[in-house]
C-alpha cells in the first residue's frame, strides 16, 4: 500500500512539472564576411548575424531596425519586432546555407505567459529604439529570455553592454547549455564565407 502511494505521488509530481514548464528556442545566424566572389557583405560582418526567439512552434520573434540605423538611441527611430517562420528567419541575409545555432531553453509556465502577453504588445509597438550603440537583436532576445524567467531581468543599459553583438549572447547560452543540459544544435554554413566563432 505504501509503495502504491509513493508511486502515485511520483506520477503526480511528474505531471505537475510537465504542466508547469514550457520551452523557447533561441535561433542564431552567425555573422560572416565574404570569402568567395559573388558573396555579399552583411551588416556587422563577422560580429553581426542575427538572433531571434521561437516563442511558439515555427514562430520566431526578432528585433529589427524601424528605419535607418543611427549611432545612438536619442535620435533613432523605434525598432520593430517581427514574427517569422523559422526558415524565413534563417533567410534574413539570403537563403544560401548559413551557419546557425539553436538552443532549447526551459521556461516556467508563468514565464511563457509573460512572453506571450508582451510579445503581442511589442509587435504592435516596440518599447525602445534600434541603434548601433543601443538595443539590437541580441540584447532584445536576452530581454525576452529574461521576461520568460530563464535569466535574470536587468536594465536596458546593462543588456546593451552585456549583449552588444550576437557572439556575447551565444557564449552565455553555450555556458548555460553545458551547465544545465540544454539541447544545442549547430549547423555549419557555406565554405564561401568566413564565419564567426564561439
Amino acid at each position: 500500500m505504501k509503495s502504491a502511494v509513493v508511486s502515485v505521488f511520483i506520477l503526480l509530481s511528474c505531471l505537475c512539472v510537465a504542466q508547469d514548464s514550457s520551452f523557447v528556442t533561441v535561433h542564431v545566424i552567425y555573422g560572416s564576411r565574404p570569402k568567395a566572389k559573388g558573396e555579399g557583405k552583411w551588416f556587422g560582418g563577422k560580429l553581426g548575424g542575427h538572433v531571434g526567439l521561437e516563442i511558439a512552434p515555427n514562430q520566431v520573434l526578432h528585433f529589427n531596425p524601424g528605419g535607418k540605423v543611427k549611432a545612438f538611441t536619442g535620435n533613432s527611430e523605434p525598432g520593430r519586432f517581427s514574427l517569422s517562420e523559422t526558415e524565413s528567419f534563417y533567410c534574413t541575409f539570403g537563403c544560401d546555407t548559413v551557419k546557425r545555432m539553436s538552443v532549447r531553453i526551459p521556461v516556467p509556465a508563468e514565464g511563457q505567459r509573460r512572453i506571450d502577453s508582451l510579445s503581442a504588445s511589442y509587435i504592435s509597438k516596440a518599447p525602445y529604439a534600434y541603434a548601433f550603440f543601443g538595443m539590437r537583436c541580441a540584447a532584445a532576445c536576452y530581454h525576452f529570455i529574461s521576461i520568460g524567467k530563464a535569466y535574470p531581468e536587468c536594465s536596458t543599459g546593462k543588456m546593451v553592454r552585456k549583449f552588444f553583438y550576437p557572439r556575447r549572447l551565444r557564449k552565455r547560452l553555450l555556458r548555460s547549455a553545458k551547465k544545465y543540459g540544454w539541447e544545442v544544435t549547430i549547423t555549419e554554413g557555406t565554405k564561401r564565407r568566413k564565419w564567426d566563432h564561439d
